[in-house]
């Protein structure tokens, strides 16, 4: 009785006692009106394929960093470092992963860029709000240089390449 209580009791306080409306929408809390993010996530959800990579900037656990391949099931070079030691036990397979990441947003170098998009496989690269705050502007121009702008949307942009 006490286990059936606890199970019925957990799934009322964690819905907020089911308060608002109820879906099965993962991407519900996302603002579909605020910026391009949640298009974003539906084009590549449309248009990525199989061997598809994603670049997206690198965060904290739990909080929304990671959001766009979390979001489409496309994979990116690192989303929340500290959640992989976590499941991984060390830091050890990052590598320079995280600096990487910051490298490419952050170069002017476009040789520099595409040898680090080569080296993950990445044919995605994501520009939002996250990324602008956490790189800067100052590298994000070279995209257009090289990559085909395929998505821009309230400041969201998404550029693709052919590997």
């Amino acid at each position: 009785i006490s286990a059936a209580y606890y199970s019925l009791a957990a799934a009322a306080t964690k819905g907020d006692l089911f308060h608002d409306n109820p879906t099965l929408d993962g991407l519900a809390f996302i603002n579909r009106d605020a910026d391009g993010e949640y298009d974003a996530i539906e084009y590549l959800r449309n248009n990525a394929d199989r061997a598809s990579a994603v670049l997206e900037a690198v965060g904290d656990d739990y909080t929304p960093f990671g959001r766009i391949s979390a979001s489409t099931g496309v994979p990116t070079v690192l989303g929340w470092p500290g959640h992989e030691v976590q499941w991984r036990g060390s830091a050890a397979l990052q590598g320079s992963r995280d600096q990487d990441v910051a490298t490419i947003y952050r170069t002017n170098d476009i040789n520099v860029a595409k040898s680090l998009l080569s080296k993950y496989r990445v044919n995605y690269v994501y520009v939002g709000r996250r990324e602008r705050e956490k790189y800067s502007e100052e590298g994000i121009g070279k995209f257009s240089e090289f990559m085909e702008l395929v998505f821009d949307d309230g400041g969201v942009l998404l550029y693709h390449w052919e590997l």
